[in-house]
Parts: C-alpha cells; sequence; structure tokens
C-alpha cells in the first residue's frame, strides 16, 4: 500500500513557524538569529512576488522556469529595493500603495534593518548597540511588514509571496512594461538596466 504525500503549500504562518521556534527557544542568541532569518524571509518574499509578476507575461510558460531563474541568479547586483523597483515598473498599483499608510516609515525601517543584519553577518558592531530585546522588536515589525504585504498581495494580484512564485495567477491581472521582459534576453536587460543597485 503507497501513501501519497501531500504536497504542503507555503504561507507566511508556515514560513515564519522556524522564526517562531528560535524565538520560543532559551537560546542565548535566539534575537540576532530570529532577526536575520526574518530579514532574509522577507527578502525572499519580494523578490518571489516580482518573479510571480514576471511570470504571468503570456510569453512564459513552465518551459522556462529554467531559464528565468538562470537570468535571475546571474544577477548579483539586485537587492530588496530593487525588487520594489521591478515590482513598481511591472503593477498597475505601486507597493505604497497597496501596502497603506504606514508603508514609507516601514520600508524605511526594513531597508535600516539590513544594515545592522549586514553589519551581523561580518561579525561587526552594530551603531545602534541592539539588545536582544531591540533584535526581537525588529523581529515583530518584520513579521508585520510580511504579514501585510502577504494578505494585500494575495487580494491585489493572487499570490502572497510564500511558495512557488513560477505559476499563473487565478485572477486576471493587468500588467505594465510586458514587453520589457518578453523574451528571456529582454528580461536579463530589464534586470540590469532597471532592477540593479
Amino acid at each position: 500500500m503507497t501513501t501519497k504525500s501531500k504536497l504542503t503549500i507555503m504561507n507566511f504562518d508556515q514560513d515564519f513557524a522556524t522564526v517562531n521556534l528560535i524565538l520560543n527557544s532559551t537560546f542565548k542568541t535566539r534575537g540576532v538569529d530570529a532577526f536575520a532569518l526574518s530579514l532574509i524571509k522577507a527578502e525572499k518574499q519580494l523578490r518571489r512576488v516580482f518573479t510571480f509578476l514576471i511570470f504571468q507575461n503570456p510569453s512564459f510558460d513552465s518551459t522556462h522556469y529554467d531559464e528565468l531563474r538562470k537570468a535571475l541568479a546571474a544577477n548579483k547586483q539586485i537587492y530588496f529595493e530593487g525588487f520594489i523597483k521591478g515590482f513598481n515598473l511591472i503593477s498597475t498599483r505601486q507597493l505604497s500603495e497597496i501596502y497603506g499608510d504606514k508603508y514609507n516609515n516601514d520600508i524605511a525601517d526594513l531597508l535600516d534593518f539590513a544594515k545592522d543584519r549586514n553589519k551581523i553577518f561580518h561579525g561587526q558592531i552594530t551603531a545602534n548597540g541592539l539588545t536582544r530585546e531591540d533584535l526581537i522588536n525588529r523581529v515583530n515589525h518584520i513579521k508585520l511588514w510580511c504579514k501585510n504585504i502577504a494578505d494585500k498581495l494575495e487580494l491585489e494580484i493572487g499570490y502572497d509571496g510564500f511558495g512557488n512564485s513560477l505559476r499563473k495567477s487565478k485572477l486576471s491581472l493587468t500588467l505594465n512594461n510586458l514587453d520589457k521582459f518578453d523574451t528571456i534576453a529582454k528580461y536579463q536587460d530589464f534586470l540590469k538596466n532597471d532592477l540593479q543597485r
């Protein structure tokens, strides 16, 4: 007798379950570990949202998975703010408009958090002298950002930024600048010319 394994569809709660395990532990490094992991998850979520929009181009289907992934992987100069720029170039509504009133404050916080995370990754001391409590507060802030983005984008584009991004939306989407990335070569140029830092 064989049993079929159920395909688990990732969502916010599942993706952040590891962060919650760390936060609920007694490890002395739980603040810094959860902080770094949360920020990675926020960046990954936005990258997936961007690639989801790219895949909505009618020119792409499942035969293009590998080429699309390789094109993005080959570009090492695209960061969080680049994916926001890409989203804004493709979507008919800006991310700030979809996110809501606190967008400017929240995005500024996340970009500051990334600077602290980068210093931590390199074994340096942050200028702010962050305590475990400070880091845990930042984790909670990042989680609120990701949850808000997930909920709003699920309604807006039919995808929350978790799970496989190379799939077609269940919603009928109108997108901008489709001619800038309707071939792999144009997609490579779009990444290089419009999204790089």
